[in-house]
């Protein structure tokens, strides 16, 4: 027995090990101008969600020639998927596009879909959405020669994304564009920009069709008009992040919340701020985060979503583990060691905190749909996360990582001692 003990010992170790050191990766994709020659796909990373690093200017513009407002997430065959306006904001459209690429520089044209309603006047921002019902949405907002802006729902028929049913009106406009969702709890978000007074306001709704309520109309945020584009993503230590587009020489900005209803002023974002333009952000760590979510978002996360980060997955309860192999793993071996339930549980939460690479983060919505702070961090402030009022607080500490994982270890130490006291002598 004592050999088997070491050999789990050394394999729990470094499962553990493994969860402690993981960091996500925040994905962002933008285009960087009206002129042609900056109409295509660039991709930058981060490991805090603010920081970020070219990854590429890939040039790809699909058939049209023209790539603006691209949205980002990860699907579950593996490969990451942009959803994209593919004509000028001075040219009329009547569809948007699809594109794939298995490793974010090589992009493949995979689609175009028609926007499918009477006298369609300009097709603009499809954002990703992934449900917790596991469904796969775009949010597109549409003018007609007859009616203004209105945010219209499209639903991937099958895993492909090559086929898409007829649109739904999101029940949100006339005249609001840019939609992005996101979802957490029972409760859909909706951050979009009025076209008229050029703010960005906030809608709530408990069906993603609504009826949506503004909480949040005017300059309720503090925000100023001028704002588009609106890129929610939610953070490692629970706080959302939003990037906004800022029109009249004012950069490109970011706004932070624990909540959703009280958020920070703005402040420009490194390295971003005055090169890019509209687009949105990829978590790549859990199911819970994504862009345009997507959690959706999203994971945030949207998408990813989705989160995207979105990316659509339910919430879990606190003490409840992440998804992921080092996490169960873990959380399995303490419990047939004879550990308690909440040291086993505790071990699936550390180990999954760090975060495992899913497939299904989605868009962007979105990004970070389904979840607040979180699992098996109950309790732990923003400030103790490292965050900041102004937004610019963002990792957990290295230090306190360490800590947790040291404690798991002690933890997993005296279930084995145990075990082996209670186990015959060979």
């Amino acid at each position: 027995m004592k050999p088997l003990l070491g050999l789990s010992f050394a394999i729990a170790l470094s499962a553990i090990s493994a969860a402690a050191s993981a960091t996500p990766r925040y994905v962002f994709a933008t285009f960087l101008g009206d002129d042609a020659s900056k109409e295509k796909l660039s991709l930058y990373t981060s490991k805090n969600g603010l920081d970020f690093t070219l990854l590429a200017n890939t040039s790809y513009a699909g058939p049209t020639g023209v790539l603006r407002d691209p949205s980002i997430m990860k699907h579950s065959d593996g490969q990451y998927y942009i959803a994209y306006t593919l004509k000028s904001w001075t040219t009329t459209s009547a569809s948007f596009a699809i594109a794939s690429s298995p490793d974010l520089k090589t992009w493949t044209f995979r689609t175009e879909v028609p926007a499918q309603v009477a006298n369609v006047k300009d097709t603009w921002a499809p954002e990703w959405f992934k449900d917790t019902d596991g469904r796969i949405h775009l949010i597109v907002s549409i003018d007609t020669s007859t009616t203004q802006f209105k945010s219209y729902l499209y639903t991937a028929s099958d895993d492909t994304l090559a086929r898409w049913d007829a649109p739904t009106p999101l029940g949100i406009g006339p005249n609001y564009i840019d939609t992005f969702v996101v979802k957490v709890g029972a409760q859909y978000h909706a951050f979009t920009k009025n076209e008229t007074s050029k703010f960005i306001e906030h809608a709530t709704a408990s069906a993603l069709t609504g009826p949506w309520t503004f909480v949040g109309t005017g300059d309720w945020a503090g925000w100023g008009s001028g704002k588009e584009g609106p890129a929610l993503f939610q953070l490692e230590n629970g706080q959302w992040r939003l990037f906004m587009d800022c029109y009249g020489n004012c950069g490109y900005l970011q706004a932070s919340s624990t909540d959703l209803t009280k958020w920070s002023g703005t402040s420009t974002v490194p390295v971003l701020s005055g090169v890019v333009r509209h687009g949105t952000v990829l978590r790549e760590d859990d199911a819970l985060a994504g862009s345009g979510g997507t959690s959706g978002s999203g994971g945030t996360n949207h998408g990813g979503s989705s989160a995207a980060g979105s990316s659509g997955a339910p919430p879990t309860s606190a003490g409840a583990s992440h998804t992921g192999g080092a996490s169960s793993g873990v959380a399995g071996f303490m419990a047939a060691s004879g550990a308690s339930a909440a040291a086993a549980a505790g071990a699936a939460s550390g180990a999954g905190s760090g975060g495992v690479p899913s497939s299904a983060n989605g868009a962007g919505g979105s990004a970070a749909n389904g979840g607040s702070s979180e699992p098996g961090r109950a309790g732990e402030s923003s400030s103790a996360a490292g965050a900041s009022n102004n937004g610019c607080g963002y990792a957990r500490p290295a230090s306190s990582r360490s800590a947790h994982g040291l404690g798991l270890l002690i933890a997993l130490g005296a279930v084995l001692r145990r075990r082996r006291a209670l186990s015959p002598s060979r």
